[in-house]
Order: C-alpha cells, then structure tokens, then sequence
C-alpha cells in the first residue's frame, strides 16, 4: 500500500497543494493531511498513518522538511519505519527511499540542514522582538476581538460587584487574560 503524507506548519498554507501534486505521481495512493508545526514528530496525523503501515508499504512525502525538523526525531522515525520493513520515499529528491543506506546519508544531511532552519528561523525571530522591544514597538501577541469582548462583559460584572476572578470565570476567559486587558487600555 502506498500512502502520501502532506503537512504544512500553518492553516494559512495550502496542505492540499501538496497533496494534489503527490496524487498526480502517485494516483494509487492514500493520503493523510496534516497542519501543524514539524518541530516535532509527535502529530495526530503522522501518528495514526505509522500505527496503521506494515511491512511492504510506501510513504511518500513532498520533502524532508514535510516529514520533521527535528534531526534526532527523523532519524528514529525512519529507523522505525526501517524495522517495519517500511520504505519512506521523498519526491523532491528524485522519490529516494530514505530507508536506503545512500538514502540514509541524503536524509541525515537534510534533516539536520532542516533543524538548521528552522532554528536560524527562531534567532531572527527573537532578534527582532529584542530590537522592537528596545525601541518600545513590541505588543506581543495581541488579544483577538472575541477576548477583548469578554473582557469588556467581565468588567461590567466588576462594575456590579462581581470579584475579577468570578468575572473572568463567569465569561469563560482566564484572570490573567482580564488583569492583562485592564493593564493595557
């Protein structure tokens, strides 16, 4: 049996794109989507289509970076899949199969060229939240219009008597999320 995974890091990217390509090379196979972060292999998705391969199946995946970000994590996985006689076949590299000892040489560079992004990512990231922070530009996340909402109804409970801590409870947000909103506006 042959199964294509398809991930994408954000519901704001199109995981069907992928899909849809992978489908056009490999018609006969299932596919399992998935939108969520590759810093770990721990995915709802990913964990349900490793529990129902067996030995003779095929996953195929878009890239490396589809599959994890996590060196380590890959690497386990593929030895996983290895020992259940599982091939792993990544299309942008010519459909290698990454269970292959060339395979394995491709997959550890790429893996650990993955991770490298990812957190080359996250420095720039923390490096330019420093520099808006220092130049007094930096809000954090900012609370969505349905919080902000809540917030104004808790506080009218406030105004009739209600403690802060019943008012936030009362409207289903948390203390915290209301002392933060009253600190801000």
């Amino acid at each position: 049996m042959k199964y294509i995974y398809a991930r994408t890091s954000t519901t704001d990217q199109n995981v069907d794109q992928q899909a849809e390509h992978l489908l056009t090379l490999h018609n006969d196979a299932e596919v399992f989507k998935e939108q969520t972060s590759g810093k770990s292999l721990d995915r709802p998705v990913l964990n349900k289509l490793t529990n129902i391969v067996s030995a003779g199946d095929i996953i195929i995946v878009l890239s490396m970076s589809r599959l994890g970000r996590n060196t380590e994590e890959v690497l386990a996985f593929i030895r996983l899949m290895k020992t259940k006689n599982i091939s792993v076949l990544v299309e942008d590299l010519g459909c290698i199969d990454v269970t292959s000892s060339m395979g394995k040489l491709v997959l550890t560079t790429l893996a650990a060229v993955a991770e490298m992004q990812r957190e080359d990512t996250l420095d720039k990231q923390h490096i330019g939240i420093a520099r808006a922070k220092a130049e007094g530009k930096y809000k954090g996340k900012q609370q969505s219009l349905e919080t902000i909402q809540k917030c104004k109804e808790a506080l009218t409970y406030v105004e009739k008597g209600l403690s802060k801590e019943k008012a936030a409870k009362a409207v289903g947000i948390g203390v915290a999320t209301l002392y933060r909103y009253i600190k801000t506006n």
